[in-house]
């Protein structure tokens, strides 16, 4: 699990310095703005290419018991995550009220999936996304709150609603082929290795 684990470092590293304003100012005024970014963006870019390469290699290692109702949180967290995840990007009243979509669905998405997998990579994976985003809602919510951004029409909230659904129904029927685990292995079976490198 040593690329996983890597992949995993390297990510949250990079993305802690953004929450840091002096060490971001620093960077920024000692490379440039642009330069800044395209660092930010390639150390990312290599930290999401590690994790995915490191959790598809990992061993199938027994990790920790998760409840037996585990495995159906992510039939009812996924949706919500997705739409969430979508609303981070749409405007519309579902950002409004929530403040930090972005943050939640990643929540709720590493959160669920912690609970419906009992493998150690599922666990080193999902855990340090559920902690990341608690330590990170906590500081964007410590921090000083910008103005809530303008009301926005109901038909914006129904298409973020229906965009996430409809991601939603995609990701059920492409699980298994991307991620070699069945997402709803009590209705379709568990053909599919239910643990990383299985």
């Amino acid at each position: 699990m040593t690329l996983l684990a890597l992949g995993i470092l390297v990510f949250f590293l990079t993305h802690i310095i953004p929450t840091v304003p002096v060490l971001r100012g620093r960077l920024v005024n000692g490379i440039g703005v642009m330069p800044y970014k395209a660092v930010f963006s390639l150390l990312s870019a290599v930290g999401v290419g590690l994790i995915i390469y490191g959790f598809s290699q990992a061993p199938p290692l027994r990790g920790y018991d998760t409840p037996a109702w585990g495995v159906y949180v992510p039939l009812v967290a996924m949706p919500l995550a997705f739409i969430l995840l979508v609303a981070a990007y749409v405007p519309c009243t579902i950002k409004r009220v929530t403040r930090h979509p972005m943050t939640l669905g990643v929540l709720l998405w590493s959160g669920s999936h912690l609970l419906a997998s009992s493998d150690a990579p599922s666990g080193l994976l999902f855990g340090s996304f559920a902690l990341y985003s608690v330590m990170n809602l906590l500081g964007q919510v410590s921090r000083p709150q910008p103005p809530r951004p303008a009301p926005q029409p109901r038909w914006k909230d129904i298409l973020v609603i229906v965009i996430g659904l409809g991601l939603t129904v995609v990701m059920i029927g492409a699980h298994h082929i991307l991620f070699g685990v069945s997402s709803m292995p009590y209705l379709f079976g568990a053909e599919a290795p239910l643990v990383p490198g299985g």
